[in-house]
């Protein structure tokens, strides 16, 4: 059993995340954001973590700081476990069809293709932008199709999760630099 923990309080929020790398998708997730709850439960799930997130913030201003935290906050316990450097896979659900793709190599450098930017979407860019600094990879997310948002930012979860099981289930891939 591989549990990490890690506590982030600024004047803005209070994180508590605890995971357990090798767990069976169990959750329990109270951020106060029940939409944001929905899709990290996501994530937990296809990983195979099992996880303890606790957030108190600054709601009352928006869900931003909240949610920049949590991924700093993953990114860096993330970072704690050795992985494997590179994984790519694909997902379709209903409408959405998407790929996700990471080389865990420290090196930080985020793409994505969203063309349209609303609130929730600008708020899933900053997730994974403040989560790639943190833990220190190169992550792309690219989609070939969606119409309904919601079922975009699930299926993106979803397959982060996924992508992140498959990361710590295979031999880890040496740099023929001998260093990353």
């Amino acid at each position: 059993m591989d549990i990490f923990q890690i506590r982030r309080k600024t004047l803005e929020t209070d994180i508590e995340i605890k995971l357990n790398f090798f767990g069976n998708g169990f959750f329990k997730i109270k951020t106060f954001i029940y939409y944001l709850d929905h899709i990290f439960s996501q994530f937990i799930n296809y990983s195979l973590f099992d996880c303890y997130l606790r957030c108190y913030s600054d709601l009352k201003i928006d869900s931003h700081h909240l949610i920049e935290d949590i991924a700093i906050c993953l990114g860096l316990l993330i970072k704690k476990k050795k992985l494997s450097r590179y994984s790519t896979n694909f997902i379709i659900m209903d409408d959405v069809f998407i790929l996700i793709s990471i080389d865990s190599c420290n090196r930080i450098f985020y793409y994505d293709n969203f063309l349209i930017l609303d609130f929730d979407i600008q708020l899933i860019r900053e997730f994974f932008s403040s989560f790639i600094k943190n833990f220190k990879c190169c992550f792309y997310i690219y989609c070939f199709n969606y119409f309904n948002k919601h079922h975009l930012i699930e299926s993106i979860f979803k397959l982060f999760g996924i992508i992140f099981k498959n990361l710590k289930n295979k031999d880890i891939l040496i740099s023929t630099k001998g260093i990353l």
